[in-house]
């Protein structure tokens, strides 16, 4: 009968795949951690950059600005309750700090808009 020796995983050969193995980046977790970062990216930064590629003026160069702030914080405002209903109780955070960050980005993503909008000309 053949004894199989234990499958012993393979060290990463790159630099970059051993500093993603190193944060623990490759595992589901880690993965699902990285598609979470870039949603936020995409969430928070899709006004600036339509603004950079669009050459308008006006109320809708107006809008794109006053909304930078505003999906910046809404993307941060998102990240804080997914990870506070995820990992808070290990982070010994409550539900109701969760709900209150999130709610304390918002209303700065919206101080930041109106203030945009009020003093862009």
């Amino acid at each position: 009968m053949p004894t199989s020796a234990p499958h012993r995983r393979e060290p990463p050969q790159g630099p970059w795949a051993r500093f993603l193995d190193f944060m623990e980046l490759t595992s589901p977790e880690g993965k699902w951690g990285w598609g979470l970062v870039f949603g936020l990216l995409v969430i928070g930064f899709w006004p600036l950059a339509l603004l950079a590629v669009l050459d308008v003026s006006g109320t809708p160069r107006k809008v794109l600005v006053a909304l930078g702030p505003a999906s910046i914080c809404l993307g941060f405002a998102l990240l804080i309750l997914v990870c506070g209903y995820r990992y808070g109780e290990a982070l010994r955070m409550s539900r109701g700090k969760t709900w209150g960050l999130a709610a304390l980005f918002v209303g700065l993503g919206l101080a930041g808009a109106a203030g945009l909008w009020f003093s862009d000309s």
